[in-house]
């Protein structure tokens, strides 16, 4: 079947239009948000308010790790870093609490500072999206 021919529902020609490789598509026109100071903005206030990492999700083969903290913001960072990941999600195993000490962008890749125990454990992830 020919996209765009009668037989073609009207709900499967409207989504062929709105994708990318259509000849007619264009890009939904919002505001200009800039993601990253937001995230910046977001590490700054964990930090600051000391909000506890509950949960980590390491992901497979190293590709996005999840970071979930008490107030319900989370952290998706990648590329992952298995054994960060995992020495934080044992920390919480073991009854720990760590806090994020701090985080920063630079050119647009992010550093991330926990403190875990008596020791502090770093971060370093080519992007950081936060819930917000």
């Amino acid at each position: 079947m020919q996209p765009g021919t009668p037989t073609e529902s009207p709900e499967l020609a409207a989504a062929r239009r709105r994708h990318p490789s259509h000849p007619d598509f264009v890009p939904v026109q919002s505001p200009v948000v800039n993601d990253h100071e937001r995230t910046v903005a977001t590490l700054e206030d964990l930090a600051a308010s000391a909000i506890a990492l509950t949960d980590v999700r390491p992901g497979p083969l190293g590709t996005l790790d999840v970071y979930v903290f008490a107030d319900g913001t989370t952290l998706c960072m990648t590329p992952g870093h298995r054994e960060t990941a995992e020495r934080l999600a044992e920390a919480l195993r073991a009854g720990e609490t760590p806090v994020l000490l701090g985080g920063s962008g630079i050119s647009g890749a992010y550093t991330l500072t926990f403190a875990c125990g008596d020791e502090n454990v770093y971060i370093l992830a080519d992007r950081v999206i936060a819930s917000l």
